[in-house]
């Protein structure tokens, strides 16, 4: 479905409902209807008349950003609503992406009381029966990770995010989860983006009430970070390996910078080394990392010399407008499915209504070269080099 070439339909049947805070309605990339409950979560509203398909994505704060409560979170969520979602053939998805925990379902506009339910189950407590089989996917990843040098610099990355310095992090433990989920799944702290031809009252009826209750738990306690834990030795090649953060993920900027060297890497001949991009943890940076592999250390090291120059002025000059052009195609390609749209408008939601996805795209055409410096000033600053060929 291109939600681009249905523009006219989206919005198009304004008032058959009171909706406060309306967009453009003939803007794709603006919701219609931007609505705070008191104690309860934002519901951001998109009217597709016509279109037979119903989205839902619920997004909450990463709070505290600790990837591994998270991903345990996640995985058991996801277990515990898979089987209704099949049942009504539904897209289901989960992860963390700008610093949020979020999952979305996408399914025919005729189940969308059961949908409703698919996400009711996706937000609900996690249980302690039940999440032995996401702990053991979380120690299994960890476990697989260690495993080669680009997992290591992936868990190294992590521990930057957390601050602890880097490396592995134990796998939490069901009062850890459930904790996280309190904190972050309060209904004051959800956002909740609908895509679809859905009177109001039905949002309200079945989505408004989801989540803990609102505002702090009393007696949950503030848990130290994890501490690392050591890796195992992994001496088959010769590695060399660089992390950093550009900045805002959302930033076009930024995105600009990371489709640049995308291209800058794909283009450029370096010789005797196997070169990637290694992407880091969903958190609000756009934290990245480049591994380059060789039979001798001095290869690889220049290798990924050759690979850090493309984050200077002079390497960015060759690709930043190709890199702007890739970034702006990308976001276009992304807002023009379900649920792509739902991710960027929950990406993009500013709650004083002062951004949107639609003055993200237009940043893409008006970015001048100099509007970079700020991502390498970044670069800079942040840039490490973990040892991960052991």
């Amino acid at each position: 479905m291109c939600l681009f070439c249905i523009a006219g339909l989206i919005g198009a049947e304004p008032g058959r409902e009171p909706e406060p805070s309306r967009g453009s309605p003939d803007d794709p990339l603006v919701p219609d209807s931007v609505l705070t409950i008191p104690s309860g979560p934002t519901l951001i509203l998109e009217r597709t008349a016509g279109i037979p398909v119903v989205g839902i994505r619920v997004s909450a704060p990463l709070d505290p950003p600790w990837p591994g409560a998270a991903r345990i979170l996640v995985e058991q969520a996801l277990d515990r609503a898979r089987g209704r979602a099949e049942a009504i053939g539904a897209e289901l998805w989960g992860g963390v992406q700008d610093g949020r925990i979020a999952f979305h379902a996408i399914a025919d506009v005729r189940y969308a009381d059961e949908l409703a339910w698919v996400v009711r189950l996706l937000i609900a407590e996690p249980e302690a029966i039940g999440a032995s089989g996401a702990t053991a996917r979380a120690r299994a990843r960890l476990d697989q990770l260690a495993e080669t040098p680009r997992g290591r610099l992936v868990l190294e990355m992590e521990g930057r995010v957390l601050g602890v310095g880097g490396g592995a992090l134990p796998v939490p433990g069901v009062d850890e989860v459930r904790d996280m989920w309190r904190r972050s799944h309060a209904r004051d702290r959800l956002r909740i983006l609908v895509l679809g031809d859905l009177p109001l009252h039905w949002v309200f009826a079945d989505l408004s009430r989801i989540g803990a209750p609102p505002g702090p738990q009393a007696g949950a306690p503030i848990m130290p970070p994890p501490q690392p834990l050591p890796f195992p030795e992994s001496p088959l090649y010769t590695w060399s390996a660089a992390a950093f953060s550009l900045g805002p993920a959302h930033d076009p900027a930024v995105l600009t910078a990371v489709a640049a060297l995308r291209v800058g890497l794909l283009r450029s001949e370096i010789p005797n080394a196997a070169v990637n991009l290694v992407e880091g943890p969903d958190d609000r940076s756009a934290w990245l990392g480049v591994t380059a592999r060789a039979p001798r250390s001095r290869d690889a090291d220049g290798a990924l010399a050759s690979a850090l120059a493309l984050m200077t002025a002079e390497g960015l000059d060759a690709w930043w407008m190709q890199g702007a052009a890739t970034a702006r195609s990308d976001f276009i390609a992304a807002a023009s499915t379900p649920a792509g749209w739902l991710a960027l408008s929950d990406r993009y939601h500013a709650p004083d209504g002062g951004t949107n996805a639609r003055t993200a795209l237009d940043r893409f055409t008006t970015l001048r070269r100099q509007d970079l410096t700020p991502v390498l000033e970044q670069f800079q600053a942040t840039l490490f080099r973990p040892g991960i060929d052991r």
